[in-house]
């Protein structure tokens, strides 16, 4: 899959092709299905494939001070997008200019002229344009009047839950992972480059590799069980997503303990997938009973990976 900006002008080879627009956050089950459209449409008409997000999410911008509730950043986005074989992903720049775009320009001048977007396809409840004026009866008349084809996607459900990234956000945040992954249909994933740390877990005979969550949703902070890929070999293991009480830490951060792995970690970009929810993050009185609860968590992170596998 090759990654284009809409302010790039050498990826002519994405022009003609069939496109999935929205913001994709989370890359859920739903999400699949309207993506899922256009590589179909894309296979039959032996053209390319492509989605088309906005960078950053459009509520972000108008709303920075708001709580974090990114289900995926953008470099997550673009691995998930990537195994959904695609050609093409390309990230609309959601800026000042583009924010101020009527839904006219917007189809007229990104997706017709820049893009060159033969087929476009979104879901029943796809809202553009400036104040958000734009809906799919607007983009109707819109890519009939530019000669493109349009597809809209009907709302999709999975048994009694409605595929929507607002419910994943409800659920993490709830730290009913099990359910979110059933929206997701697959487990949620974090990608992300180990920071440097201050190696205390290795002091203490259990080693993390730790990942910044700034910027993302903050989801009910505790311990979880995980898999973890490493260059393309899976492992198993055991985090806390929060702030760390014990040591007093306050921005959120993704500590994770990986079974069986002693290699150096630092700078190397590792995708984390949670599997279930373990408890609540909590303050240990010292680290003897912190070291206790961890081997305590192993045990369960273990158990319950190999009950998800079955």
């Amino acid at each position: 899959m090759r990654i284009f900006r809409n302010n790039t002008k050498d990826f002519t080879s994405a022009r003609g092709g069939v496109f999935a627009l929205g913001n994709f956050d989370g890359v859920h089950l739903g999400h699949k299905e309207i993506i899922s459209k256009a590589t179909s449409i894309a296979n039959e008409k032996k053209i390319s494939s492509g989605v088309l997000i906005f960078e950053p999410h459009p509520r972000k911008f108008f709303r920075p001070e708001n709580e974090d509730f990114i289900i995926s950043d953008i470099k997550t986005r673009s691995y998930l997008l990537e195994r959904q074989g695609l050609d093409f992903l390309g990230i609309l720049d959601f800026d000042l200019h583009m924010s101020n775009l009527s839904p006219y320009d917007f189809v007229d001048k990104i997706i017709h002229r820049a893009i060159g977007v033969s087929h476009l396809i979104v879901g029943y409840n796809f809202k553009f344009g400036k104040n958000r004026s734009g809906d799919v009866s607007v983009l109707t008349e819109i890519c009939k009047n530019l000669e493109i084809q349009l597809s809209v996607i009907d709302q999709v459900t999975n048994g009694d839950s409605v595929l929507s990234s607002s419910n994943i956000r409800s659920f993490l945040k709830n730290g009913d992972v099990l359910k979110a992954n059933k929206i997701l249909g697959d487990d949620w994933t974090v990608k992300g480059m180990v920071l440097k740390g201050d190696q205390r877990g290795r002091t203490i005979g259990f080693p993390t590799a730790n990942i910044s969550m700034e910027g993302w949703i903050k989801p009910l902070f505790g311990v979880y069980a995980v898999t973890v890929d490493i260059m393309g070999v899976s492992y198993s293991g055991v985090a806390n997503l929060g702030v760390r009480p014990t040591f007093e830490g306050i921005q959120p951060l993704l500590e994770v303990h990986i079974f069986d792995f002693s290699d150096d970690l630092y700078e190397v970009e590792i995708i984390v997938s949670f599997v279930d929810f373990i408890r609540k993050e909590k303050k240990f009185e010292g680290i003897d009973s912190l070291k206790k609860q961890i081997k305590i968590d192993s045990t369960k992170a273990i158990e319950l990976i190999n009950r998800n596998k079955n």
